[in-house]
């Protein structure tokens, strides 16, 4: 038989998400959220922050105890849970394991584990027997707590997502009234006041007693006086918690306080009660207070929901599904239950305050099936006032554009660092997303968003202030078989190479460069390869522009399919576009045209777009201003791909596009003559070389001394030295160790 510890869960990567509840993916945003909840509950302001793979959460709270000993014990998986967490009141923590996961996590990946608090630093140190080291140094920090914390390799961490659920429980925290009282012998069943009873050790009894609501000193002195807390029966248990119930009133559930109107243009709707606990013995008599927001989206957007208990996320997986048309179903941490929201798409935030919330799992995942009935109760009357806030004729919603543009210049500070740094249109984006939240309470669409920053910057006529955006092709040249990506980074460092190439070929397909690559096309026609995803990029447009700056003429050639969206790259590329002004280069259009691809009688495609009618009428897809009338009526149901060429044929088509451009590139006379004169001397060197080495017997000595290795090699085990050499440099390959062997050999007999 085999035997372990419970604490022992917490070490290995394997196990430590069964104690946490969350998958390994997961384990760095809770981690963020369980330091962030610790603090909050303590009643600090918090931040939070991701630095070069650290998650700091920092506030201005008490501090932590100075003493080593005691950080050490807080912060060790072997502790057993806190009595503290069995203290039924409306905070954040369930479990007490909170510290537990954290220092697991630093445990079981290899990471790393500071805090600064009473102007020390202490470096803890988790160790496989459940212990923490713990070593110090002076830092400046005298007042509040900084607890930094960097994940092993093990632990996968996604810069974009590691805080949501830390900075979801700071954005709740200030709003509305909390409970910050004692808790009460009503929230309490026989099993679980014993359970505390028992937790609290040999603690005097009076010393527990007077933590709870309306019990005076001296009537906990009459209650435990020289008792020890650990030392009550089960049936004294139950006696004591009748007689602190006598003594105590049974809160009503008013006194845990609501949220209120937290979320811009969400509909508000409170329910409060008690629902009632069984356990062995009494039951307890739990209070609740559930806040529910719901706001109407478009109608092409989806549902989607949030539920936090005590004002911090749940980690329990929740989805909401359409049953019906009006019936939104909710799944997840005990719920599968239908509810009648209306038939528009709707956003659902739900907070349920309680001293005491069931869970299903050690990680916490709530129960929240206890309270179906209230949580129906809150969500369909919110609903009712979502659907008519969203009818008012009068007054106005504040739209996403709105928000967006609003909090941009604080965004773009964040992102940059007080332009301190360039950022990326994502981080931008997540430096917007809080607001988003806020004033909507759902995920923000980053499309939509993109879009957005799109028009501004067109508005402007430049990029935002540091912003770079991500690679989105490449460009391939000739000659030289050189493939740059397509970002903006890489467009700014752009450096076309001299007298290699006078015609770039644009297209937005990728898999057509293949071909003319396998065919020597590009070096045919000294003529560069350009794509970029989807529709003609920003990116591409930079190098465009870049190479029309240059001195050497530069003709540009752009290819699309024979649809509306095709003869659009076309005139994008040619007009003044979105952010950047009209192209400095000759820009042609070669087709694929509707017209051309008909009468090389290539495969129509027939189609019916989906925006092509509405009740408003017809809606046209748009095309190009060069193409005739006729052709932009065929093009709004038909279309024609370039791929609908075979290969042979896209290449004899090609060259008969390229027919009249086929000039090869020149230089001017100067260049000419300068290159002629390097390719003169680097001749001369060469066969200069080539002379004085034979005339030297080179060859001869060369086949003397290598006769001469061969033989002093038979001697070697050359099995056994790979084995050695990979054994030194386990990174290198089988080979690198002869190449070594060699390089010696070789100086051995040179040295004669």
């Amino acid at each position: 038989m085999f035997e372990r510890e419970d604490w022992t869960l917490f070490r290995n990567i394997g196990t430590l998400g069964q104690k946490a509840g969350v998958p390994v993916r997961q384990l760095a945003s809770l981690v963020a959220k369980e330091l962030t909840d610790n603090a909050l509950d303590a009643g600090a302001n918090v931040t939070v922050r991701y630095e070069s793979g650290w998650v700091l959460i920092e506030d201005d709270g008490p501090g932590l105890p100075c003493d080593p000993g005691a950080l050490a014990r807080l912060f060790s998986i072997r502790r057993p849970l806190t009595s503290s967490k069995l203290v039924r009141v409306p905070l954040r923590g369930a479990l007490g394991n909170g510290l537990r996961v954290v220092t697991g996590a630093v445990l079981a990946s290899g990471g790393k584990l500071y805090v600064e608090t009473h102007d020390r630093r202490f470096h803890l140190s988790p160790k496989d027997d459940g212990t923490t080291g713990v070593s110090s140094e002076p830092c400046e920090r005298p007042t509040g707590t900084l607890v930094a914390v960097k994940l092993g390799p093990s632990v996968p961490v996604d810069p974009k997502d590691v805080l949501t659920w830390a900075t979801q429980a700071i954005e709740l925290a200030p709003h509305g009234k909390s409970y910050r009282g004692k808790t009460s012998p009503w929230w309490y069943d026989s099993e679980s006041f014993f359970e505390m009873l028992q937790a609290a050790g040999a603690r005097p009894l009076c010393d527990v007693l007077v933590q709870f609501r309306d019990v005076s000193v001296s009537t906990a002195h009459h209650f435990g006086q020289g008792l020890a807390a650990n030392a009550m029966s089960r049936a004294d248990s139950n006696h004591l918690l009748q007689a602190l119930r006598e003594v105590s009133e049974q809160p009503k559930p008013g006194i845990l306080g609501k949220l209120g109107d937290v979320f811009q243009d969400f509909a508000h709707a409170h329910e409060g009660g008690v629902i009632e606990i069984l356990g062995t013995g009494m039951p307890a008599q739990m209070p609740y207070s559930i806040d529910a927001y719901v706001a109407h989206g478009e109608d092409d957007e989806g549902d989607t929901c949030s539920f936090f208990v005590n004002r911090t996320p749940i980690t329990g997986q929740m989805s909401v599904q359409r049953q019906k048309s009006h019936e939104l179903g909710i799944i997840g941490c005990g719920l599968r239950h239908l509810v009648d929201v209306g038939r528009k798409p709707i956003s659902l935030i739900c907070n349920i305050t309680t001293p005491y919330m069931p869970i299903t799992t050690d990680g916490k995942e709530p129960d929240l099936h206890r309270y179906l009935q209230p949580l129906y109760l809150a969500i369909t009357k919110a609903a009712k006032k979502a659907k008519r806030q969203s009818a008012q004729v009068n007054g106005r919603r504040q739209t996403q554009r709105e928000v967006i543009e609003g909090n941009l210049r604080g965004a773009i500070d964040k992102a940059s660092g007080n332009n301190r740094y360039r950022y990326s249109l994502r981080q931008l984006f997540y430096a917007v997303r809080p607001f988003m939240l806020d004033a909507f309470g759902k995920e923000p669409d980053y499309n939509y968003f993109a879009q957005v920053i799109t028009d501004i910057e067109a508005a402007a006529g430049e990029d935002l202030p540091g912003l770079y955006r991500d690679a989105r092709g490449i460009i391939y040249h000739p000659h030289t078989g050189q493939e740059i990506p397509l970002g903006t980074l890489n467009v700014e460092k752009y450096d076309r190479p001299e007298w290699t190439f006078n015609k770039v070929l644009y297209s937005e397909k990728e898999g057509f460069f293949s071909i003319l690559k396998d065919t020597g096309w590009p070096e045919r026609n000294d003529c560069a390869l350009l794509t970029s995803k989807g529709f003609a990029s920003r990116a591409a447009r930079d190098v465009i522009d870049l190479m029309g700056q240059t001195q050497e003429e530069i003709y540009f050639f752009c290819i699309h399919d024979a649809d509306a969206s095709g003869t659009l790259i076309y005139q994008a590329l040619t007009e003044a576009t979105r952010a950047r002004g009209a192209r400095k280069v000759h820009v042609i259009n070669l087709g694929l045209d509707p017209w051309e691809a008909v009468d090389m009688d290539l495969q129509v495609e027939r189609f019916r777009a989906e925006n092509a009618s509405s009740k408003r009428g017809e809606r046209r897809l748009p095309v190009a201003d060069y193409v005739p009338q006729q052709w932009e009526e065929w093009l709004q149901s038909q279309r024609v791909e370039l791929n609908a060429m075979s290969s042979p044929q896209f290449i004899e088509w090609l060259d008969g596009k390229f027919e009249q451009y086929s000039d090869k590139v020149v230089p001017p006379s100067p260049v000419l003559s300068d290159a002629f004169g390097q390719a003169t001397q680097a001749s001369v060197k060469r066969m200069l070389a080539a002379r004085i080495l034979e005339e030297a017997g080179f060859d001869q000595k060369v086949e003397a001394l290598v006769r001469e290795a061969r033989t002093q090699a038979t001697a070697l085990d050359l099995n056994q030295i790979v084995r050695q050499g990979l054994k030194t440099a386990p990174q290198a390959r089988w080979d690198h160790p002869l190449e070594v062997q060699a390089d010696a050999l070789a100086r051995h007999v040179l040295r004669g």
